[in-house]
């Protein structure tokens, strides 16, 4: 009962009353001590019990109502965290890498270099998003290699790590293809990720030094907050199967329905199919999906597994999780069964609250504005998804304050990210816009 208060409607609506502290201060009044003892008999053995017995009563008709007002579990919650490529656990089923070439460097050196520069390794920039900017905006610094003839001065670039935008676009049209509806995904370490290239101009391919131990770049202000050898994990995992899993029918010779089954699977967890040229269609049914296609018998169709289970922290795994989780409430299950929303500044403020930023920041206040030249569109978590029936330039500005909870985190702006992405699904009257204040 006590976990469930947290959540009840009391905890909304009602003011806290201490009966008994009430009652003890009005026999306090009572001068004659025969008089107060008496009273103290009446009032507190008897209407006390018919209190207790009251708020007893109310509280397990609040939770039967509550209860009955259950939300389906979210079997495709995301939770992300970021690893010393090093300390990576294999072992670990609830945590996988973003992108497995993260644990091959020698695969991901030739998927990313060509004839003019060579990658030569990724960092993460652990600092606020107007530092990321400006890091950005530099585009190239200088260094030297360590090589046996001595120092050697080269150039090198930097540039977002393309490849886990290129995932998220992927993940985004496998919810698409197969009618989930979609989430907000927290990027916020995703999007810190930069990988580092190296001019081959006078260099000798072969030759490049191991990065970052015989490489040293002259980062200047940015140093600091440079971290080496990161990778991003993540609570899914690509699982493949094919058709000698499962019993395939063939329906009136024209395509076949493969089921691939979930009773065997863990509960809670999510699967999504990955489409390709061979799927006609991917159905979600009860304990199964069912896959419509051409051909009889197939191989190496690819699943996303996602895992709803508590999140395993392994040796050395101390990066914060951040997830898109959204936390259970009274209101939340109620506004949800009854599908209506309240454009009201009180249940804004709440879908605020119930995503997964409490430790980072939280909304202060808002302001509609009209002059939309003085707020211009930052790209929030979500620049994949195009919204063409309402053009943003042609929207009135949301603007969201929000205060750090921990000054000076290099997640708090992430988080404003984070939650501006999430509000703009679900608000198609403004373009939703944060600041810190």
């Amino acid at each position: 009962m006590e976990d469930w208060r947290d959540n009840n409607l009391s905890a909304i609506l009602e003011y806290p009353f201490d009966f008994e502290r009430y009652i003890e201060e009005r026999l306090r009044e009572i001068s004659d001590l025969d008089e107060r003892q008496y009273a103290k008999k009446i009032l507190a053995e008897g209407l006390g019990k018919l209190i207790r017995c009251t708020e007893d009563k109310y509280l397990q008709l609040e939770k039967r109502i509550y209860e009955e007002l259950e939300i389906g579990a979210n079997q495709y919650e995301t939770v992300m965290t970021i690893v010393n490529r090093n300390h990576y656990d294999p072992t670990n089923n609830t945590l996988y890498p973003v992108d497995e070439t993260d644990l091959k460097k020698e695969k991901l050196a030739e998927c990313l270099s060509n004839e003019h520069r060579v990658w030569i390794g990724s960092i993460f920039l652990e600092i606020n998003e107007q530092g990321r900017r400006r890091f950005e905006g530099s585009e190239s610094f200088n260094g030297i290699l360590k090589v046996d003839a001595g120092n050697k001065e080269a150039r090198f670039y930097i540039q977002p790590a393309k490849r886990y935008r290129d995932i998220m676009e992927r993940l985004y049209q496998v919810f698409q293809d197969n009618h989930i509806p979609w989430e907000t995904i927290n990027t916020a370490y995703l999007d810190k990720f930069y990988d580092v290239f190296i001019c081959v101009e006078g260099l000798e391919k072969e030759k490049i030094p191991v990065f970052p131990e015989n490489i040293e770049i002259a980062f200047g202000e940015f140093r600091e907050f440079i971290c080496y050898d990161q990778i991003p994990l993540w609570n899914m995992e690509w699982v493949k199967f094919d058709s000698a899993d499962f019993m395939v029918p063939s329906i009136n010779g024209i395509y076949y329905e493969h089921e691939f089954t979930l009773e065997d699977k863990e509960e809670g967890d999510g699967y999504l199919i990955e489409s390709s040229e061979d799927i006609l269609e991917i159905r979600h049914e009860k304990n199964k999906i069912v896959i419509k296609s051409q051909k009889e018998t197939f191989e190496n169709w690819k699943a996303l597994h996602i895992i709803q289970k508590e999140t395993i922290r392994s040796l050395d795994y101390r990066e914060p999780l951040v997830s898109n989780h959204k936390n259970d409430s009274f209101i939340r299950r109620y506004a949800e069964n009854s599908r209506a929303q309240l454009m009201t500044k009180t249940d804004l403020f709440r879908r605020i609250m119930e995503l997964d930023i409490r430790d980072y920041i939280e909304v202060v206040g808002y302001e509609i504005c009209s002059n939309v030249k003085d707020y211009p569109t930052m790209e929030g978590m979500n620049w994949f998804v195009r919204d063409e029936l309402f053009p943003m330039e042609s929207r009135k500005v949301l603007l969201l304050k929000f205060r750090e909870k921990e000054p000076g985190h290099y997640l708090n702006d992430s988080m404003v990210r984070f939650v501006i992405s999430q509000i703009q699904l679900e608000i198609s009257e403004y373009r939703c816009e944060g600041v810190m204040v």
